[in-house]
């Protein structure tokens, strides 16, 4: 197998690593330039440039080829992110123009390169992955019929059963102010001091990476360790390149105890790492930027 080209000096570390990785998915795909081609919405020659450092690729394109190599994209798209926010290559002006077409090489281009572990024409061939199928929404449940009003008793008929029906709903109102009073003013009640019902409202559903989604924060105290409300961890590896909801828990309460990050993303970048070690170095731990146990009790205090 041919090896890959070197890198150009020009890239910085986040756009070698995009390339790098890019490198080793369509590796694992076992398809040339040609059949990658075929099963996405880029030509040869566009692949041939993304891969060699000359032109940074779409987020689509990333997708796509992490989809064809069974890789996760959330995690593809944050490292995209992360270089192109440094990107310092020379851009030509089809920069964001795919080509649907599935054809060969552009017109425009010299010559194509070498394919590095071109697997044979036949991968081309394969059959490409059926669409899903739209979600069936889900039926809208009949309207709920109510009984029919009943008329009411005249006011002579019983005046003592109105009397105490008056005082019941007065008692009632009552009851209820009071529990509200209870709630708002007595110490370790409300948002401050939730309770454990309250406290465990973390996410639940699965983080997905969006580029320039940002998330807030929600701040207190339970049992002594500071939460943001994404995630009650207290042992979690987190390092480059990390998304999940942990990451936007960690970055809540950095930029809560002052160690400013730029924005909650959920992505674990540079700026989230640098942050990491500011804290760990105040705290006399280990200086490495990786979240863990030690780091985690330091930042929930």
């Amino acid at each position: 197998m041919a090896p890959w080209k070197a890198l150009p000096e020009h890239l910085d570390p986040q756009a070698g690593r995009l390339v790098d990785r890019l490198r080793r998915l369509k590796d694992a795909t076992g398809l040339s330039f040609t059949a990658l081609a075929t099963r996405t919405s880029y030509s040869r020659s566009s692949w041939e440039r993304y891969l060699n450092g000359r032109k940074l690729p779409p987020a689509d394109a990333v997708t796509e080829l992490a989809v064809l190599a069974g890789a996760d994209p959330d995690r593809m798209l944050a490292l995209h992110t992360l270089a192109a926010q440094t990107w310092s290559g020379p851009q030509p002006k089809d920069a964001a123009t795919p080509d649907t077409s599935g054809a060969g090489p552009e017109p425009t281009e010299p010559e194509p390169e070498p394919d590095p572990g071109a697997a044979p024409e036949a991968a081309a061939t394969a059959p490409a992955p059926a669409p899903a199928e739209p979600d069936t929404p889900a039926a809208v449940p009949p309207a709920l019929i109510g009984e029919p009003d009943v008329p009411a008793e005249p006011v002579r008929a019983r005046p003592a059963r109105r009397t105490l029906l008056a005082a019941g709903g007065a008692l009632v109102v009552v009851a209820a102010v009071l529990a509200v009073v209870v709630t708002l003013v007595l110490p370790g009640r409300g948002s401050a001091g939730a309770g454990e019902e309250e406290h465990r409202r973390t996410a639940t559903e699965e983080f997905a990476f969006k580029p320039d989604r940002t998330y807030d924060c929600d701040i207190h105290r339970f049992e002594g360790r500071l939460y943001a409300g994404h995630s009650d961890t207290q042992d979690a590896l987190l390092q480059q390149i990390s998304t999940t909801w942990e990451v936007v828990e960690a970055q809540c309460l950095l930029e809560h105890r002052g160690y400013r990050i730029g924005g909650i993303d959920g992505a674990y970048g540079p700026a989230t790492e640098r942050a990491v070690k500011r804290l760990q170095d105040k705290e006399g731990l280990v200086v490495d930027g990786i979240m863990g146990p030690h780091t985690w009790e330091a930042l929930r205090r």
